[in-house]
């Protein structure tokens, strides 16, 4: 089946006790189970049905649903913001609910931001999340079994731009095991889907993590330049520039390659291949993978005024070339 938007899937996958969250404060004032984020999405929609709604975009590894929301879902043009593709930083997953939260709750104080379709995956990795919930609280990968007993893909790292292209690959026991091939993951493949049918009207996509204050824009296997990458650099000077105005943290924008180290078959490289027009990896909090649930609102500010920044600046930006 297809949807009216260009995804198709449009399953929806109702949890059975709904109505555990009220609204959007019970959302943001502790760190919610992959049940409970499941019942605030689809509470949400079925109270601005004519403007939401909570669309299954596939199953995760263990048989989850991957649930995306879709805010102003007749819009044309489009941001996509993915969190918690690595499991542990539940940070980026509390930062994309109080971003839903403020779109939907408090959508008049941003009416420049409501002529763009938000679609929004607060936990990527939902076997993942889930195990990092209940049993290890620092585990990173999904929970996808692998040869020899071992567990889980790095999904930033199992997107199908120059995946397997590292001298030296993770074992399957490794954190950094980026998988039997490029997309073998079910949830970075329903994301690449995402991408490939949203690639002509996506103005930003932002790939959310945790932790640390970068910003990083394409290639992140490689240091040679980016074609077009000046462009999505100066969306993210802009983001950084407004969060240091008004928060006074500095964060660091350049690529993962020349920063740090090569990172291959990243969400982020695979946008910039489809052709999105802005692509970034955004960092957040220099708190670390754990903080106190009174912080959730905290930096949930922060980084939804960096991408409010960057999401305009993005828009201002559609065909307009910056060489490196």
């Amino acid at each position: 089946m297809s949807l009216c938007f260009g995804v198709q899937t449009p399953t929806l996958s109702y949890p059975i006790n709904f109505s555990l969250l009220a609204g959007p404060s019970n959302a943001i004032d502790h760190f919610l189970s992959y049940e409970e984020t499941n019942e605030f999405l689809h509470h949400s929609a079925e109270n601005f049905a004519d403007k939401v709604a909570t669309i299954k975009i596939g199953e995760s590894a263990l048989g989850r649903d991957i649930n995306m929301i879709i805010i102003n879902k007749y819009a044309t043009k489009t941001v996509i913001l993915v969190a918690n593709l690595h499991a542990r930083e539940w940070g980026a997953m509390t930062t994309a609910l109080y971003i839903i939260s403020q779109l939907i709750y408090n959508r008049d104080q941003y009416p420049k931001l409501m002529d763009f379709r938000w679609i929004i995956i607060p936990i990527a990795n939902p076997d993942g999340y889930t195990y990092s919930m209940n049993y290890d609280r620092y585990w990173s990968k999904n929970r996808a079994p692998q040869p020899g007993g071992t567990f889980g893909v790095d999904l930033n790292r199992n997107f199908g731009y120059m995946w397997g292209k590292n001298e030296n690959p993770a074992s399957p026991d490794g954190r950094a095991y980026n998988g039997p091939a490029a997309f073998s993951e079910a949830e970075s493949a329903a994301i690449g889907y995402l991408l490939d049918q949203f690639s002509s009207n996506t103005i930003l996509f932002l790939d959310m993590h945790t932790f640390g204050n970068h910003i990083f824009y394409p290639w992140s296997y490689t240091t040679d330049p980016a074609p077009d990458g000046g462009k999505a650099r100066a969306v993210g000077l802009a983001g950084a520039d407004a969060m240091q105005a008004r928060y006074g943290q500095h964060y660091t924008v350049g690529t993962s390659a020349y920063l740090f180290e090569r990172v291959y078959g990243t969400s982020l490289d695979y946008c910039h291949s489809v052709g999105i027009n802005v692509c970034l990896w955004f960092e957040m909090t220099k708190e670390g993978f754990q903080f106190e649930e009174k912080l959730i609102v905290r930096y949930g500010e922060e980084a939804w005024l960096g991408v409010q920044t960057m999401v305009l600046k993005a828009n201002e930006l559609i065909d307009v070339y910056y060489p490196e």
